[in-house]
């Protein structure tokens, strides 16, 4: 008894630990010893393979258990799933295999494991298998279903892209009468935002507000992209004044979306307003924020505001200064590729090569090499220019491909628009370039 209290002892501290290789082996040198260690020793290492998210680890102990005749408790199957739901070599099938097994043991699931075996299932977007172990643990009879049961449904519904069945367990929860949180409402909406479905996603809003559920930063965060993504700025803007009236404070997150929009409609007034008010509102923006605005200018047409954006950015002068809002650029925010790059954009959708050249090549400079979409913009240049640049763009291209640098479909098809077929495969020819599928 004494030499297993001490295998046991090391077991347990070597688990506390996070030692989960040193915990096992103890286990393994108790076994060599004669002496087998039971329940107690497996279950310190299961709750500790549990909270370290080591998936595999927890099932494999408990499979080991199962085979040295070592009945596991609820602890060892709760930990067990509980692997599944939140480790990184997270199993939906090994959450179901281990909720059946429990089941076998004669160890009915509380609502706990249920829900962590679902939420297990949601992580992968796994919608039938997490509806099958949920209704067959219910269907015992042992447990009655919660909110995180059902919010873990409906997440698995949303990454499943099934918006009906994520509706439809918002609703059944409602029947049962129990009472949804302001995660089951969001959720749905976040479903309905990522396809651009606003009038669903009001839907959602509006029923959410019926049953007295206040809505948080992140469900205006969803309505906010739903119109982004359909471009619908004036829609956007309703919604972001409703979350500030609801008192709500609004976060990077949120004037992003407001950003967003703005670029993807090309209103570039309506983006400066908006990085102004962020900066006004104590929200400090980041390199996306500008970036936005530039984007914004690029569909604009406005290249020469776009590029002073970029020296704002840059903390440099530039003519056109005086014409921005006042807005800091916050301490270790930097130009980044994309800054360069949408700038060069603006120039380029008219045909403005020589200044598309020239901020590209001064991207280079500062360190950033011309990846494939800035051989696309500055392809575009060469091609929307009158004349045609061909010349240019067949060097250019000859360079990239010289330097190994990657391709892509979009920058071949510019090129062939600027050289015209015959040459264009001629080109491809000598250089080697495999012609993608569809070009």
């Amino acid at each position: 008894w004494v030499a297993s209290d001490r295998f046991l002892a090391a077991v347990r501290a070597r688990a506390k630990l996070g030692d989960l290789r040193g915990a096992v082996q103890w286990i393994d040198r108790a076994g060599r010893a004669g002496r087998e260690l039971g329940l107690p020793a497996y279950n310190a290492v299961i709750v500790a393979a549990s909270r370290a998210g080591r998936a595999r680890l927890a099932e494999r102990l408990l499979l080991r258990m199962v085979e040295k005749g070592i009945t596991p408790d609820a602890i060892s199957f709760h930990a067990a799933v509980n692997a599944q739901a939140k480790g990184e070599d997270a199993d939906a099938e090994a959450a179901e295999r281990i909720v059946a097994l429990m089941c076998e043991h004669g160890v009915e699931p509380d609502i706990v494991t249920v829900g962590a075996a679902v939420h297990a299932c949601a992580r992968v977007g796994d919608r039938a298998r997490a509806e099958d172990i949920f209704k067959r643990t219910i269907a015992r009879g042992h447990v009655e279903p919660d909110a995180i049961c059902y919010n873990a449904l409906i997440n698995a519904a949303v990454k499943a892209n099934d918006l009906f069945a994520a509706e439809g367990w918002l609703s059944a929860m409602l029947q049962r009468g129990i009472a949804p949180s302001v995660v089951s409402f969001t959720t749905v909406l976040h479903g309905f935002a990522r396809i651009g479905n606003i009038v669903a996603a009001e839907r959602g809003m509006a029923l959410m507000k019926e049953h007295g559920i206040a809505a948080n930063v992140v469900s205006y965060n969803a309505l906010i992209h739903a119109c982004c993504k359909m471009a619908d700025v004036e829609r956007a803007e309703k919604w972001f004044e409703e979350m500030r009236r609801a008192g709500v404070q609004a976060t990077v997150v949120s004037y992003g979306s407001m950003l967003d929009v703005c670029a993807k409609a090309g209103d570039c007034a309506r983006a400066e307003r908006w990085l102004a008010a962020m900066d006004a509102g104590g929200v400090a923006p980041n390199v996306v924020s500008f970036n936005s605005v530039i984007d914004a200018c690029a569909k604009a047409s406005e290249p020469a505001r776009a590029e002073a954006w970029l020296r704002r950015l840059l903390r440099e002068d530039h003519p056109g200064a005086a014409k921005l809002p006042e807005v800091k650029v916050p301490q270790g925010v930097a130009a980044s590729r994309q800054s360069w790059t949408a700038t060069a954009s603006a120039f380029a959708s008219l045909g403005y090569w020589a200044d598309a050249e020239r901020i590209l090549a001064e991207m280079e400079t500062s360190g950033l090499a011309v990846d494939v979409f800035g051989l696309t913009v500055l392809l575009s240049a060469y091609s929307r220019a009158r004349p045609r640049q061909a010349e240019r763009a067949e060097r250019v291209f000859r360079e990239h491909v010289r330097r190994g640098r990657c391709l892509t479909g979009p920058p071949l098809r510019v090129l062939r628009t600027c050289l015209g077929l015959p040459r264009w495969t001629q080109v491809l020819e000598e250089l080697g370039v495999e012609r993608p599928e569809g070009v």
